[in-house]
């Protein structure tokens, strides 16, 4: 049995995955009350402020659902152009078959680190900071069947 798949990664990859890191952790949890008390400090003080003040309360609002969002999205697409694209990876008994165009690398089982979850997304770490990820897009209906696979595989 083996897998193969085109890794196909777009910015919204990326900004869904940074995203759910960020508000599964303590940010996120304080990005959520910053967030609320901008906008309760913004309807208690609103129309006794000045309109400078308004504009920077209007602003502060902002921050968390709009400006925050729109700046991960922009790191995620700055992410992505500098990818090399159209990877081509290929899981069998032996380890992972990466191809680049003319380039190959072998990985054994023995190197993986890692294989996780993240929503719609499984990353296949091969060190403590590097990985491949694969969309449920890519994987379709195999995700959890593929999931099953590779931890079966690296726990040799």
């Amino acid at each position: 049995m083996h897998y193969q798949y085109q890794c196909k990664i777009r910015p919204v990859d990326f900004w869904k995955l940074s995203m759910r890191r960020t508000y599964r952790s303590l940010v996120g949890v304080c990005n959520i009350v910053f967030g609320a008390a901008m906008i309760l400090l913004t309807i208690r003080f609103f129309h006794q402020a000045g309109d400078v003040v308004q504009a920077l309360l209007f602003l502060a609002c902002l921050l968390v659902p709009v400006i925050q969002p729109l700046g991960v999205y922009l790191k995620a697409k700055a992410q992505v152009a500098v990818m090399p694209q159209g990877t081509e990876l290929s899981f069998h008994e032996d380890g992972i078959h990466v191809t680049l165009g003319d380039e190959r690398e072998f990985i054994r089982w023995n190197k993986v680190k890692g294989v996780r979850k993240e929503g719609s997304t499984i990353i296949v770490y091969t060190d403590a900071n590097h990985g491949y990820m694969l969309t449920s897009r890519v994987l379709g209906r195999e995700k959890d069947d593929f999931y099953q696979y590779v931890r079966k595989h690296m726990n040799r």
